[in-house]
């Protein structure tokens, strides 16, 4: 190899480097890319509400307080949602509200970059508890943990998600 091969070898493979930095760089944590009031999880092939039902997306933050309420809530919120923000929308499984979960040093447990002003508390999820009867799983960011014991009746927030 001649001195001129290498160096133009040299100069493609640190161009190359450069734009996969900037490529790692526009994506968050898990994959995640922020685009105004949504984060696209490129592996996973969902996008997320950025804010939390009752939430508003202005000037790059969610503002107001998230709504919580009983499970008939959490799904009434659905035909809301697919009438303001279009179709597919949809209450996350456990695993896929899970795997927003980040342990931080204090409350919430999420991203607050693609995530901000999330509540501090549980989550709604699709996921019924096939071993108690009547229960809802629940993912608190509170603590980061998820919890399956929650009654239809209680009081949690809302996140929506649907696939891309």
């Amino acid at each position: 190899m001649t001195n001129r091969t290498q160096f133009v070898l040299s100069c493609c493979l640190l161009i190359c480097l450069a734009l996969s930095a900037r490529s790692a760089a526009a994506q968050s944590a898990g994959g995640r890319i922020a685009k105004g009031p949504v984060v696209i999880d490129v592996m996973a092939g969902l996008e997320w509400m950025r804010c939390s039902i009752g939430q508003v997306w202005s000037d790059g933050t969610c503002v107001g307080a998230p709504l919580r309420g009983p499970y008939s809530m959490a799904q009434a919120t659905l035909e809301r949602a697919e009438a303001s923000s279009g179709p597919g929308w949809r209450l996350p499984t456990r695993n896929e509200l899970r795997e927003l979960v980040q342990m931080n040093a204090a409350p919430p447990m999420i991203d607050g970059g693609d995530f901000p002003e999330t509540h501090a508390g549980g989550y709604w999820t699709s996921d019924k508890n096939r071993f108690l009867r009547g229960s809802q799983w629940v993912v608190n960011f509170y603590t980061g943990q998820s919890y399956g014991r929650a009654l239809r009746e209680q009081v949690f927030a809302v996140r929506l998600v649907r696939e891309r």
